[in-house]
Order: structure tokens, then sequence, then C-alpha cells
């Protein structure tokens, strides 16, 4: 499943890292609360939550003439970042960037996220050593990041045969296959075991099946 000579990693941070699905879930229930709609569960988040994250919005029933997806998003994000302090990395985490940190494998973060919010959030967290790169995107509205990656493989000549990608979604199998490099998901951030498992048999339950399997 995970290639020999990889040389790069590239980690997603939400989901994949830090375990913020359930969050997500209650500042949306909050959201929607406050418009009278019904409460999602996580179950329905990870079975619709998608990038970009404007269809998401969508299919979760917003009119967005009715309710501006730039004003959600805004709502959303002052919420998150008023309490992203708290939430815990996801089990293995921390083990798995040590491991390949003591491996001399250089770690690269690459995000939706804004780029500034981004490097913020790794500053809380501590973990802003473990990375030579950080790629978040430069406004709030989660639109996607394969670009990102691109430049970046570009600019720094780096062979994609030796990369992995690390991440929680089929839109981060798809920014791998997009990219053209190696990726593994993990079944514990925001979409679904069975979800990943229709469209990929690159899956595993948890980072700590990741070292095991390094």
């Amino acid at each position: 499943m995970i290639p020999n000579h990889i040389k790069h990693i590239i980690w997603d941070w939400n989901g994949t890292l830090v375990d913020d699905a359930q969050r997500c879930v209650d500042i949306m229930n909050g959201i929607r609360s406050r418009r009278s709609m019904s409460l999602i569960s996580i179950e329905d988040y990870r079975r619709l939550f998608d990038f970009p994250v404007v269809e998401y919005y969508r299919r979760i029933g917003f009119d967005l003439e009715e309710h501006p997806f730039e004003t959600l998003s805004n709502e959303f994000i002052s919420e998150y970042v008023e309490s992203r302090k708290d939430l815990p990395l996801q089990p293995g985490a921390l083990d798995a960037l040590t491991f390949f940190r003591e491996k001399n494998i250089p770690q690269c973060v690459l995000s939706a996220t804004q780029s500034d919010a981004l490097r913020k959030t790794l500053d809380e967290y501590q973990l802003t050593s473990f990375f030579k790169t950080i790629l978040g995107l430069d406004h709030h509205y989660a639109d996607g990041k394969a670009h990102l990656g691109d430049t970046w493989l570009e600019k720094n000549h780096i062979d994609k045969e030796h990369v992995l990608l690390i991440g929680d979604t089929l839109h981060d199998r798809e920014v791998a296959t997009k990219m053209g490099i190696h990726y593994i998901l993990i079944s514990k951030g925001h979409h679904s075991n069975k979800r990943l498992r229709e469209r990929s048999s690159k899956v595993l339950d948890s980072l700590n099946e990741l070292i095991d399997l390094l």
C-alpha cells in the first residue's frame, strides 16, 4: 500500500492531524439553529462534506441566495478559530510526525485553511518545527488546494514518484491524483470509512496503523 523510497511527506491538517470533525458539526448546527434549520449528525456530515465547501453547504440545504456563502463561511470560521485551541490531535499524530522526522524525511502541510491561520494554529500546537513547508490558501473559502501542491513540486523540482500525501477525505485522493503522487487516507476524519473504501483501497483506520505499516 505504501511504496518504497518515499522521500517527501505531505500532510493534510484538518481531520488528518487534528481531530475536528465533531467540532465542525457542532459549529454548523449552531449556524443552522440560528436560522431555524434542522440539525445534522456526525454521520450526515461525514457522508455529505466535500470540497469545494460551497457545494457542501448546498448539499445540507442552504439556499445561498437567501444566506450568502461568504456570510456563512465567515460565521463558521470565526467560531472555529475561537474554539480551535482545545481540539485534540488525532491518536498517533505526534508519533507519526516524530517517526518521519527521525527518518530525516521532509514533511509539508498542504491545507485548504487560510495560510496565516494555518501557521498560527501549528504554532499553537507547537508543531511548526516538524514541517519544512507550510502551504495554505490566501482566503477562507476552502475551494481546493491542488494548485498549491503543484506549484510546490514544480518550484522545488521534486520527483513525484517519491512523494506521499496523507489525508482523510476523497478530496485528498483527488489532490494526490491531480499532482501525480502517492496517497494514503485515514478514516478518522471528515469522511467515513465506508465512503472512503467505496472509492479507494488505500485506506487505513488510524495513524497508528500507518506507523505499524511503516
